[in-house]
């Protein structure tokens, strides 16, 4: 087992736990009931650990986790229109919310 990620808030820590477990690697959390112990011990020790079971996956856990927080995928700032179904969808969407069509590549 290998820690690949700390997280200061525990409700972070699950989300992350349940971002690998979607990519298939299985992965928990440890020390999320020390979140109550702030003040009392050093803060970073009190912080949820994200671990994967086998170690061999702690790499591409972190490029996951890497992918996942450096945020949302670039787009123009331009309405775009399905191809679809016509409806017009905001720029930061990659998937119209009406059909379920995919945004055209640019």
């Amino acid at each position: 087992m290998r820690t690949v990620y700390s997280a200061a808030d525990p409700v972070m820590a699950g989300f992350i736990e349940n971002l690998l477990q979607e990519a298939g690697i299985p992965a928990y959390v440890n020390q999320a009931g020390l979140y109550s112990a702030a003040g009392e011990v050093p803060p970073t020790e009190t912080w949820a650990r994200i671990m994967v079971v086998h170690e061999e996956q702690a790499e591409e856990a972190r490029a996951i986790i890497l992918e996942y927080f450096e945020g949302e995928p670039q787009h123009d700032g331009e309405n775009w229109k399905c191809s679809r179904c016509g409806e017009v969808i905001e720029p930061q969407f990659t998937q119209c919310w009406n059909c379920g069509r995919e945004k055209p590549k640019s």
